[in-house]
This record gives structure tokens, sequence and C-alpha cells, in this order.
């Protein structure tokens, strides 16, 4: 291959410059009858230099290459080291495994058959605060073990998600007593897996969901089943596929180990003809025997040499190493110098939108209220007191976000805490003490003193996935009125009080879609889709009870107002609309393909600068892979 020519032309030039030291020493020691032979042999020069500069070239390539290979697998390293060392394996109790063993969940674990509802079944009663733990090195978890994360903490191997702690009522059908539960078995517990996927935003992950080792738990105390350990997990094997691929050598590296077993004797053969043309062709008067041998070896030695493939050996390896280590430094991890050789031949490229052309941070944009068009309706007489019951320090502009903060203080969503994180920006860190910022701060907390001396409280909190969350605030106004509302936060049905596909909770859902708010709110909704942004409505009911003399009328009271809109963004990263512009100037096609709402996913591409009939939406993984194919086949 490549390394034989390497070899012989290192070695022809080290053995000819020892021949020419040779006879040097020879000469200079004096040869009765070489005058002329002295002479001719003192022009000639050493060439022990070229061996080495060859060498030091090619030692210099193949230590880029390595070094480019160890950058790039220095980000795996370092997620690597982020697998913890030890884990906190619980100990079950016995009737627990009674069960398991009664119904045979851990074969049906196994087997992968309705896995949540097994599970479900086994595990709904367990408190994880009571359970015995041991802690464990790394090593000594086996297949079967249970383990428990806390919130914060990193996933120590692979596993399944069986129970989970979480704050408030995880509700599976209606808002019914009977149909919520608080069990550790239900709902979901939010894992950050960006170090895998790359998205920025933690993942839902469901009861018999799959988690993966050194991923990061958020807010849940979580109980998994280890299911893979050591190199069977999902990380190790990222690893070890990302190691072989860069053990391969570039296609023009291999094609020129290729071409170099047959251009390796035709080159020995080539130096061969060169030296004994110089030796017989040469005319002997012109020059001595010594003469013309030493100037064939010569031509023969620079034919090996010249034929030596450095430029391969070093300038390969260099743009290697130039290419994955900038990709490193940007966060792309490139396999190898194959898949970087066919970058150039990329005429498509596919954008992902959440954390890649945006921030992938959700933060609150645009927010909207009616809290003036619901004081002033003549029939929300109980819902006017409460509104002009709440801290002085939140402004009537604020107070669809003021009692949206209220309903997500217990949340695990990542748009919640995009809702907290605003209004912590606003009132400071005690949501329910709000102390208004600015100049006017400290009359609004002496207001607040008196006001919110209230005692202000949130209760009943409850969640229904897909839909939103829902709390009752207590103590609006203090001991004279004590006004409490229950305030959902969430999607255009669970806001409008509509808890299930048969009916609502209260008055028929034809009633209260029909009120004037809601349906200003819906047209405000879609006025936000298009600016890229997630509508969340919040809404809100009086909560106050009729004395038992008191008539207690199906009154307008008794329905969901939309109060607000909040709308959430991910914004546009800075170089993303450059970056784009950058690769049209190439020549080359940008797609975006997002599993996002249309509106959003054409809102963002009109930043950018995509093209509208280059956006995908609404689009799942498998769809991603599926779109991908298809552009493949037509560039073929």
């Amino acid at each position: 291959g490549m390394d034989f020519l390497v070899a012989m032309g290192t070695s022809s030039a080290y053995l000819y410059s020892i021949i020419v030291f040779a006879l040097q020493i020879v000469a200079k020691m004096g040869m009765e009858d070489g005058e002329d032979v002295q002479s001719s042999i003192r022009n000639l020069t050493p060439t022990f230099e070229t061996g080495a500069w060859l060498i030091t070239f090619v030692t210099l390539g193949k230590y880029l290459e390595a070094y480019a290979r160890g950058k790039t697998a220095g980000a795996l390293q370092t997620l690597m080291e982020l697998q913890p060392v030890s884990a906190t394996r619980a100990i079950l109790p016995l009737e627990i495994i009674e069960q398991l063993k009664k119904e045979g969940s851990n074969q049906k674990l196994l087997e992968g058959k309705d896995e949540g509802e097994v599970i479900s079944a086994v595990f709904s009663k367990l408190d994880l605060n009571s359970l015995r733990t041991e802690e464990k090195d790394i090593s000594e978890i086996k297949i079967g073990d249970y383990l428990l994360v806390l919130p914060g903490g990193r996933v120590p191997t692979d596993g399944i998600l069986v129970a989970r702690e979480g704050s408030g009522k995880i509700v599976t059908g209606g808002v019914n007593e009977k149909e919520s539960f608080t069990n550790n078995g239900a709902g979901c517990a939010y894992i950050d897996e960006s170090a895998f996927s790359g998205e920025p935003f933690p993942v839902a992950k469901r009861i018999g969901s799959s988690l993966y080792g050194a991923s990061v738990n958020q807010l849940s105390v979580i109980l998994l089943r280890v299911t893979a350990t050591g190199p069977q997990t999902v990380l190790s094997r990222i690893v070890r596929l990302v190691d072989e691929a860069q053990g391969n050598k570039a296609p023009i590296q291999a094609q020129a180990d290729r071409i170099a077993a047959v251009f390796a004797p035709c080159v020995m053969m080539l130096a061969t003809v060169t030296f004994v043309c110089w030796v017989l062709l040469v005319d002997k008067e012109l020059s001595s025997t010594e003469e013309r041998y030493v100037t064939a070896l010569m031509s023969a030695i620079s034919v090996v040499v010249v034929a030596c493939p450095c430029a391969l050996g070093l300038a390969t390896p260099t743009a290697v190493m130039v290419g994955t280590g900038v990709g490193a430094m940007n966060g792309l991890l490139i396999k190898g110098g194959a898949v970087l050789e066919m970058a150039h031949h990329v005429k498509t490229v596919v954008f992902d939108k959440t954390g890649t052309l945006t921030t992938g941070r959700a933060v609150v944009g645009s927010r909207i209220g009616y809290t003036c068009e619901l004081m002033e309706a003549d029939d929300g007489a109980p819902l006017k007191k409460m509104i002009q019951s709440l801290p002085s320090a939140v402004n009537k502009s604020d107070i669809a976000l003021w009692l949206a903060c209220c309903a997500e203080l217990r949340s695990e969503h990542p748009l919640g805490h995009a809702i907290i994180n605003s209004g912590k920006e606003i009132w400071g860190y005690d949501i329910l003490k709000p102390v208004a910022k600015g100049a006017a701060g400290k009359k609004h907390e002496e207001d607040n003193v008196a006001v919110t001396g209230q005692n202000l409280s949130t209760c009943d909190f409850q969640v229904v996935p897909g839909r939103g969350v829902q709390c009752t605030v207590n103590g609006i106004g203090g001991k004279d009125s004590n006004h409490s509302c229950i305030v959902r936060v969430g999607n255009r049905e669970w806001a409008h009080g509509v808890d299930d596909e048969k009916g609502v909770d209260g008055p028929s859902s034809i009633q209260v879609k029909e009120h004037g708010t809601n349906r200003r709110a819906d047209e405000d909704v879609r006025s936000l889709r298009t600016q890229g942004q997630i509508g969340v409505y919040v809404s809100v009911k009086s909560n106050n009870k009729h004395g038992e003399h008191e008539p207690s009328p199906v009154t307008d009271d008794q329905n969901y107002h939309v109060i607000g809109i909040i709308g959430i963004l991910d914004p546009v990263k800075g170089d993303a609309k450059s970056t784009v512009a950058a690769l049209h100037s190439m020549g080359i096609d940008v797609w975006m393909c997002t599993g996002d709402h249309e509106l959003t996913a054409q809102a963002v591409a009109a930043k950018v600068g995509i093209d509208e009939d280059n956006v995908c939406s609404n689009v799942k993984p498998e769809g991603k892979a599926d779109l991908i194919r298809r552009l493949q086949k037509r560039r073929v």
C-alpha cells in the first residue's frame, strides 16, 4: 500500500546516504590512484535529511489524523464521563414482589406486552419516599434491578419507567375524584435527553417508556427497572459505533492504498530500469564508472522518492483534522473522513426547528388579556369582585399571567417553566406574594403587607396530559371577602371547561363557546400561530359557595371565562438566517422538517429565509426519516 512506498522512499534515501558517506570516508583515508575518484566522490552530498523529512511529514499526518479522531471522540468521552459511577438501588416491599410473581409482570415486561397497564397495576400504590434503598457501584447493578433517581439526578443506566412521584393529581379521564388519583405510577416524568437527540426540551416519559443512561431526570422522583448495563447500553453502543466509523480511512486514502498495490511494483520496476539505463547508456568517456553508478543510483532513488504519496499522507489527515475539529467545536460530530469527503456532494440540507434553527429555550412572547371585557360584563359580578380583590402588585394587564403562574407552580412541563420564569421577572421569586419591581416597588410591597395578609394559597392541583393544568387559588381579598377561583391553563377545550369528549364541567359546550372573550381568544391564538408562537389559554371560574338560603341558579359565573392568552415562543438563533442564506448562495436546497404546528413552522421558516414549499410540519420522528429517504431518491 501507500506505506510501502513511504518505506521504500525513505529507506532508499537513507541507504544512498550511507553509501556516499562511507565512500567519502574511504576517499579521505587516501587511495593511491584515486585523485579523480576522490574529487568526484567529494562532490556528492549525503541526503540523510530527505528520509528524515519524509518520515516527519508522514508521521505528522498520522498524528493529525489521530488527533482529529480524538477531538471528535472527545465529546462522546465527556458524555461517558457524565454517566454516574454509582446508583441507588431500591428494595421493593414483599407485597410488590409477590404481586409481580402472581401476575407474571416480569415476564410481560420482558416480552414488551401491555407494559404501561401492567406496571401501573403493580406500582400504583407504591410510595417511593418510603422505599428502602442502598448505594451500589454501577458495576454491581444487574438487569432486573430497580433504581431510584431523584430530581436533577442522572439516570444510571438504561431501563424502563415503572413509577414516578409527582406533585398534584394526574388525571387520565375526567376531573372527577373517582377518575383522578395521586399515585406514583401515573402521568409523565420529564427527562432531558439532549445529550442523545439534541432536542433541548425535556421529553415526557409515561409509565413503561424507555429511559437512557446519562440522561437527566427533571422534577419527579422516578423508579426504573434496569434493562441493560455496561457495553449494552445505548450510550456505549453509540460510542462504539463512532469509534468504528473513525477507524475507517477516508475513501481517497483507501483508494490510494488500492492503487499503491499495483503502483508500488511499477515504481520499483521503473526505478530498476532507470538505474540500468544510466549505467549502460551514459557515454563512458564523459564520466567515470564510479560517477555513472552513483548517478544511476541517485536517479533510481529519485523515482522512488518522487512516487511516494506524501500529499495523501499529510494533506488528507490535515483536512480531516480541521473539518472534524471545527465541527466538534460547533457541536457537530463527524464520523470520519468518509463522511467529510462526501460533504461536497450534498445538494440538500434538512434542518430541524427546535434547538437547531431556534434556541430551544421557551420564553413568553405576546400576552393578551381580556380582564376589562370581563369586568364590564353585567353577568360577571362574582368574577368582577374576585378580580378587584387581587393583590395590588398585579396589574390588570398581567392578571392572566399571574393566574397562570399560580396554576403552573407545581407543573413539570417546559412551557409551564417559561410562564413561571416570566412571572418571577415581574413579581419576584414568590408568586403568591407578588412584589412589583420598579420605582413603585416599595409602595406595592407596603400595600401587599395589608392585602397579601390574605394568605394566598393554591390547592387541588391537577394535570391532564395533553390538555393542561388546573388549580384552585384561595384567600383572594383577605379575611373580609376571601374569594376563591379555579384556574385552568392549557389548550382550547380544557380552558373552555371541556373535560372529555362527552361533555363539559357545567353548562353545555355551546354556551361556553359562545362567550364573547372565548371567541376573541380563538382569533388571537390563530394570529399568534402565524407569528410562530404557541397560544396558551388561561381561563378562570369563580369558586365561591352559595349559602344555604341563597339560590344557586346556573349563572354565567359557573362557566370558565378565558381571561387571557399567553404566547410561548422559541426564539430564532441569531445566525440561523445568515446560515440559510449562505447555503442558498452555494446552490444548496434548504428544507425544514419539524413536528410543530404548520403555522408555527411557516412563521419560523419565513424568519430564516426557507421557502414555504420546503417546510414539513406535524411530522413524527419516523416521518422525518421517510422525508430524508424521499429527498435522497429525488437526487439520485
